[in-house]
């Protein structure tokens, strides 16, 4: 035999076993769970889901697109935030996207602020709330960074009856 075809046989031969050992060790490994896991995007239910009437779903309509959050069974805090952002234009620049920020924002005496980073370092939206008891419903302001230009607007959830 000679040293080629040596060789082709050698390097064949480990990478079938390479193979082998690499299909045997993915059996026998368990599937590794999601870390942290992603809560569920908030629902449309506009209901209180605990103890506190700022508890649950809340939805917002906004100039940049859509937004929804989930406050926690106490009323403590923003569990989580999904932000649509549809042909949103600030600073020259126009985004589409959509994210779920798993950011905990806490609630002191029904108010809330967070940022949420929308696409690299170069937009940030910050997102700030407070619960109006009398009209059952979280209303706000955000403000959007974008290339150092800033655009900003009001928000209002959809009212609970």
């Amino acid at each position: 035999m000679n040293k080629f075809t040596r060789t082709k046989s050698a390097f064949l031969f480990v990478l079938i076993m390479s193979l082998s050992i690499t299909c045997g060790v993915q059996s026998i490994m368990p599937d590794m769970p999601t870390f942290p896991p992603i809560p569920p995007t908030p629902s449309m239910n506009n209901v209180p889901t605990g103890s506190s009437p700022m508890s649950g779903d809340w939805n917002v309509n906004t100039d940049f697109g859509r937004m929804a959050f989930t406050v926690d069974p106490n009323g403590t805090a923003v569990t989580t935030a999904v932000i649509v952002v549809t042909n949103w234009t600030c600073g020259g620049t126009t985004l589409t996207t959509e994210l779920q920020s798993l950011s905990q924002w806490p609630i002191s005496n029904g108010q809330f602020g967070g940022n949420v980073n929308l696409n690299g370092n170069f937009h940030t939206m910050t997102i700030e709330g407070t619960y109006d008891e009398a009209n059952k419903q979280f209303t706000g302001t955000w403000e959007q960074d974008a290339h150092s230009s800033i655009c900003n607007g009001q928000w209002e959830s959809i009212p609970r009856k």
